[in-house]
């Protein structure tokens, strides 16, 4: 059979940030579970290097793609993999960027009760459209990406290519801006306004050395998000978890099943950790999983946990009962909302395939293959077998971004649970009739008013009825040294101080030569916070 040539990853990643230098940005994660390089490729590594540039603006992160070569045997059975680059063939890569946020429906709680943003201006005025933009060889420099919004021309992005010729979409300078001068004041609909996040299809042709043939390969997708402040503290649900979810309503036969192993390393603890970590962005995690809590602090008891003999039983199933039921029922946790409707209070659950796992868990039906040393050091891209690089691409995307709550969300929103999203005879891929700019047209516009509001909601009475949307990629509270406070300036009560601030904010990063997770680079103007230092 003819071989077959796919980008990866199927969905990539892209996220915004101020700085304009043409090293101010780096590649998104790549191979599951191994953090970035905060170097731009082909650029002389600096270890000192973060996620801010030498004048504090906050660094673009890229989606980088690949084209891979698939063999198959007369079956259809995929034999061979390898990845082409710029020595083996001439590429010719495309991308189409657009953000339609103001000529969407208003986003609400009820999804069928939105008006259109802007109602009465024209459409054409509103979509943000960079057309479709080529670009081929190897080290080509920034080729930008422009549209329109009523007047005033928006920059949705660059494209450049690395040493192999390897593309890389970047994509815009974070700045939301009304042309009306209107004040922002709704946490998702704001008309007269908009910011340079994006999406759209990345494509591109292949001419094999030696051949005179051009060939299409299997097209991918690229989302153009708000930066993750948070990089290295997962989702308990990301947005891997859905999608795969997705896919197994196409697929049953990659469901968890009895003929298919349940692994407690993979499958079962990483849900665990993540659990576990998420105290370090949210003093609400904290209460019930901080390293203090002797049954909530999973990460401590792994081996424990890993332990499938009637003696762990009743621990597993006291641990299960917590969970909710995606069908409805069960427990409360994890307890992050999907609704802010205190008469509809829709909370988030595990996904099917996630909380199917954890039953057959609870019932001892796994493996029970906890490593005596611990979680194994999970292995960089280029260190992986070649069969398996391509889904890791897709897994890494997808891993660094939130899986709900979608209200809206953060990277994209609900229509990633409407399976029309989807391609069903191409795992992991959006569907090629979207146009660009369809994936996070209902995401909030801008997206800074979402950042601020949802901190939380409550009262004095109640200082922890807290909602945590997402603070795996927004935190809510963080460590300043030893103690744990706001991230969002208490004096932030306007939805412009993030639109004009946002990148004084700090990150998320594992403090060095210690286990603590801690707030780096931040440099927020007139703040006076001693005591979190």
């Amino acid at each position: 059979m003819p071989n077959i040539y796919r980008i990866h990853p199927a969905i990539g990643i892209a996220r915004v940030g101020d700085s304009e230098s043409p090293d101010g940005y780096f590649v998104g994660p790549e191979a599951p579970g191994v953090p970035p390089s905060l170097n731009p490729p082909d650029a002389p590594h600096d270890p000192n290097a973060g996620y801010k540039d030498d004048q504090g603006r906050i660094k673009r992160q890229g989606a980088r793609f690949r084209i891979y070569e698939y063999t198959l045997d007369d079956a259809g059975t995929t034999t061979k993999v390898r990845e082409i680059t710029a020595d083996e063939a001439q590429i010719e890569w495309e991308v189409h960027l657009a953000n339609r946020k103001a000529a969407a429906p208003e986003f609400s709680a009820d999804e069928e009760s939105g008006d259109r943003r802007n109602n009465g201006v024209p459409e054409e005025e509103l979509i943000i459209d960079a057309g479709s933009q080529k670009i081929s060889g190897v080290g080509q420099d920034m080729k930008r990406l422009r549209g329109r919004f009523m007047d005033t021309i928006v920059q949705l992005g660059d494209l450049l290519t690395d040493s192999a010729g390897r593309l890389i979409v970047l994509g815009g300078i974070g700045k939301s801006q009304s042309p009306l001068g209107r004040k922002p004041r709704h946490y998702a609909n704001n008309d007269g306004w908009c910011d340079d996040t994006s999406d759209g299809p990345v494509r591109a042709t292949v001419r094999v050395n030696g051949s005179t043939e051009t060939i299409e390969t299997d097209p991918a997708w690229v989302i153009v998000a708000p930066p993750d402040f948070a990089p290295p503290i997962e989702s308990v649900v990301t947005l891997y978890d859905v999608v795969y979810n997705m896919m197994v309503k196409f697929d049953p036969s990659l469901a968890t099943s009895d003929a298919t192993k349940v692994s407690f390393t993979h499958d079962i603890y990483p849900i665990f950790r993540r659990v576990s970590n998420m105290h370090w962005v949210s003093m609400v995690a904290a209460i019930g999983h901080g390293p203090e809590q002797s049954l909530g602090h999973f990460s401590s008891l792994a081996q424990r946990l890993s332990d499938k003999s009637p003696r762990v039983r009743d621990l597993r199933h006291f641990i299960f009962r917590r969970l909710r039921n995606p069908q409805g029922g069960g427990g409360s946790m994890p307890k992050l909302p999907v609704n802010p409707d205190p008469d509809n209070p829709a909370v988030l659950s595990l996904t099917e395939a996630q909380y199917e796992r954890m039953r057959r868990w609870a019932e001892g039906e796994f493996e029970d293959d906890w490593p005596e040393g611990g979680e194994p050091t999970p292995l960089p891209l280029d260190e992986l077998p070649d069969m398996e690089t391509p889904h890791a691409l897709d897994r890494a995307a997808l891993e660094a971004c939130v899986g709900g709550g979608f209200f809206p969300g953060i990277e994209v929103g609900r229509i990633m649970l409407e399976e029309s999203t989807y391609d069903k005879n191409r795992p992991f891929r959006v569907n090629a009739q979207f146009s660009p700019g369809v994936l996070t047209a209902r995401m909030a516009v801008p997206w800074q008013a979402d950042f601020l509001a949802c901190s939380f909601v409550g009262d004095d009475d109640e200082p922890f009825d807290r909602r945590d949307w997402w603070p795996s990629q927004r935190p809510n509270d963080v460590y300043r040294g030893q103690v744990q406070g706001p991230w969002i300036p208490p004096n932030w009560t306007e939805i412009s101080n993030m639109v004009d601030n946002w990148s004084q904010l700090g990150f998320v990063v594992k403090e060095e030569d210690t286990d603590r997770y801690v707030e780096d680079e931040r440099d927020v103007e007139g703040e006076h916070t001693p005591n979190l230092q």
